[in-house]
């Protein structure tokens, strides 16, 4: 047995309230010491004690915990309230980590206003007719990799690999994280196609805008608002119902695996 001082420092519980709890009838001592009053706890009441944390934890009443008490819940079915919790948890923090990332890209494009866009390395160039395998599919940004791994996974079926990356930006008209979004790679031939990956040839662009950029994985990156404001400083338009391209240039081994460089594309017409 162990006196309340000494449960209290195994337990990492205060005093206070093993007190507390023992006047709600939530956790009483294993003797009460008739003369003195001290209380004592034995160690198998620690796992009692864990029970009421574990219960706290996920967010239930003081009150609504010493009935369940009572009821002696199967320990199966307590690892189920917390798996239930922490998807629960897990998913706010998701939609908090977009919302900061929001947050960030917002702030980037504000600090942007006023800049010279005369610096910026565009390039005014043809784009040729291209013939690529897609997947197109409402998603957010970090689901980009795995949207690739499955049309890499279709092209190693054919024994195609290591071909450009392209990712065709079609916009979002009521979402915050899901975007219209279309993943690709350029085919060196015909190959079939099959739900969901299309094989289609991108038409061909007389001028397309483009800039290459270099950004990180884990921050908002403004290349295309940048190329956007160059391209209506410089007398030019977007052409309509064509989609914004962005093409990755492979990089070395040896760099920054979370730094990226890609090289967007806006067709342009003058305006």
């Amino acid at each position: 047995m162990y006196k309340i001082s000494e449960f209290s420092k195994l337990s990492q519980v205060s005093v206070k309230t093993l007190r507390y709890y023992d006047q709600l009838d939530l956790l009483k001592p294993a003797h009460t010491d008739k003369f003195t009053g001290y209380r004592y706890y034995s160690a198998d009441q620690m796992f009692q004690l864990h029970r009421i944390l574990a219960f706290k934890e996920l967010g239930f009443s003081l009150e609504q915990i010493r009935r369940m008490m009572g009821e002696n819940i199967p320990l199966d079915q307590i690892r189920g309230m917390f798996r239930m919790k922490q998807s629960e948890i897990q998913s706010l923090l998701d939609k908090e980590q977009a919302r900061l990332a929001r947050i960030k890209e917002r702030l980037s494009y504000i600090e942007k206003e006023g800049k010279d866009m005369a610096s910026l390395d565009v390039v005014l160039k043809e784009m040729d007719e291209q013939l690529v395998l897609s997947y197109r599919q409402k998603a957010s940004l970090k689901q980009i990799p795995e949207l690739f791994g499955q049309v890499d996974d279709y092209l190693g079926s054919f024994g195609l690999s290591s071909l450009t990356q392209m990712v065709i930006w079609h916009g979002c008209d009521e979402c915050e994280d899901d975007i219209d979004m279309e993943v690709a790679r350029v085919l060196p031939h015909e190959i079939p196609g099959r739900s969901p990956f299309t094989v289609k040839r991108l038409p061909k662009v007389p001028m397309m805008a483009t800039l290459i950029h270099h950004c990180r994985t884990t921050s908002p990156c403004t290349a295309s608002t940048e190329l956007a404001i160059w391209i209506e400083r410089n007398g030019y338009r977007m052409v309509e119902n064509e989609p914004r391209r962005e093409i990755c240039i492979p990089q070395e081994a040896s760099v920054d695996p979370e730094v990226y460089v890609a090289e967007v594309q806006i067709a342009v017409e003058r305006a």
